[in-house]
């Protein structure tokens, strides 16, 4: 985006501001709860490969072991693309600019990268292979207890730990069962903690962290995926961390500030989670 017309200057003037104020980003999640790997010098892609079962067999006392198996390998192999964002400062705002142009300009686009990043890994949710809940539907605790159990009493059970994301008007669901005095069984000294604190992030229901996360999407019908998922559901794969450059434009009269990585967000194995598709209508009581 070009800061560059009448109105856009006179924001950044002396004249106009004292102090900087940024847009507030919500808090990204995801490239910290999926599993990150790097590509080597030279790779192109990253294959992870995935060993199979054997089964142990009774022997009998004398007689040779026979029963030879052979160990499956299936694997997954993952790629990246390149994503960037970039400002442009002109010479005229810069000279008016109290605060650092470049400085801000940074947080900016900074602020840019890591919302969509986040919102890659957020996209991935609805495409894991089962899940619970449907569109309109209203969200409750016992959902939580469901996707953990599902989890960890499949056929192969989930690597533990697991993480519960929601979006923030879906999360408010947990609070209002929680917190509401004389409607639930929930202790009243546990409903007042709540009260109190709200939903801090850093809670847990049945031993899984419930983190709530305002860059999820929401439909046209107000409802939004979120997930109970383990580290190993998700890669988040990188082949070059953000790199920020600086470059003048002697035409443009002004600089160019730009932010380039080179990542991937994919799903690994859609049996290490549960979806949860409910409503996110915004809170009105």
């Amino acid at each position: 985006m070009a800061i560059t017309v009448a109105a856009d200057l006179a924001a950044g003037q002396i004249a106009m501001v004292d102090k900087a104020r940024f847009t507030y980003e919500h808090i990204a999640l995801c490239a910290s709860l999926f599993n990150k790997m790097t590509l080597g010098k030279g790779e192109k892609s990253k294959y992870i490969p995935k060993f199979g079962t054997v089964t142990a067999v009774d022997l009998t006392d004398g007689v040779d072991m026979a029963d030879a198996q052979t160990i499956s390998i299936t694997g997954t192999t993952h790629t990246t693309d390149e994503a960037g964002c970039k400002v442009i400062v002109t010479k005229k705002l810069r000279n008016q600019l109290k605060a650092d142009a470049y400085a801000a300009a940074g947080v900016v686009i900074g602020n840019a990268m890591g919302r969509k990043i986040d919102k890659d890994g957020l996209g991935l949710f609805s495409g894991l292979n089962s899940g619970l809940g449907s569109a309109g539907t209203t969200f409750a605790v016992g959902y939580i207890a469901a996707a953990v159990n599902q989890c960890i009493g499949q056929a192969e059970p989930v690597p533990l730990p697991l993480v519960c994301v929601l979006h923030p008007h879906t999360g408010n669901d947990i609070v209002t069962y929680l917190a509401t005095p004389g409607t639930t069984n929930i202790p009243p000294d546990f409903q007042m903690d709540v009260l109190r604190n709200y939903w801090r992030g850093n809670d847990k229901l049945y031993g899984v962290p419930i983190l709530l996360d305002g860059n999820t999407p929401v439909d046209s019908s107000d409802d939004a995926y979120g997930a109970v998922f383990c580290k190993l559901t998700f890669v988040y794969l990188v082949g070059w961390e953000p790199e920020r450059w600086v470059a003048y434009d002697d035409s443009l009269r002004g600089w160019e500030i730009g932010i380039v990585t080179d990542y991937g967000m994919v799903e690994e194995d859609g049996t290490y989670g549960r979806y949860l598709l409910f409503d996110a209508t915004a809170p009105t009581s």
